[in-house]
């Protein structure tokens, strides 16, 4: 069995791998759970999320954050990211695997490479947020030492009610 590689996304092509990595966790979110349409428009507006896809890499640029890619057999098939919030703390985003290698310990792989990558580049705390029909995250997270946090995002209020927030010590 081939063993995932994890690293910086910084190419064109790595970053292109995100990209569509974060357009296939938006479609598999609405296949996966259409009775939270409402909610998943939301945090991914059509409009609003294409603009964020076009600045992930100013929004994650080093040394303040990390793009990160998993690859198997040289295939995009995992990501995750972080950009400082405030002194100190960074913001994890966008994990997702894809639905083929789900199981294969790469989605926990990547939340561990995110963890050392921030704590080298010298944050001490990790916040997020995930929602409460995405369990499988949840507890990933709360496998990797996260915790239930107070902290709060900007965030529409008509999703709050779905919205886990979370925190780390690193």
């Amino acid at each position: 069995m081939s063993t995932a590689t994890i690293s910086i996304a910084e190419t064109p092509d790595d970053i292109a791998a995100v990209k569509q990595l974060c357009r296939d966790f938006v479609t598999w979110l609405h296949a996966a759970h259409p009775e939270q349409r409402e909610k998943i428009l939301i945090y991914f507006e059509p409009t609003k999320w294409e603009r964020t896809l076009a600045e992930l890499p100013e929004i994650h640029a080093r040394p303040d954050g990390a793009m990160l890619l998993a690859r198997l057999d040289g295939a995009p098939v995992g990501c995750i990211m972080y950009h400082r919030i405030d002194q100190g703390i960074a913001e994890v985003k966008r994990l997702f695997v894809t639905t083929e290698v789900r199981g294969k310990g790469i989605a926990s792989r990547l939340v561990e490479v995110l963890i050392e990558s921030a704590q080298s580049d010298g944050y001490q705390e990790l916040r997020l947020d995930t929602t409460t029909f995405l369990s499988e995250a949840e507890r990933l997270y709360r496998k990797h030492g996260f915790v239930d946090s107070t902290h709060r995002i900007e965030i529409a209020e008509e999703a709050l009610d779905v919205v886990v927030f979370m925190r780390r010590t690193i």
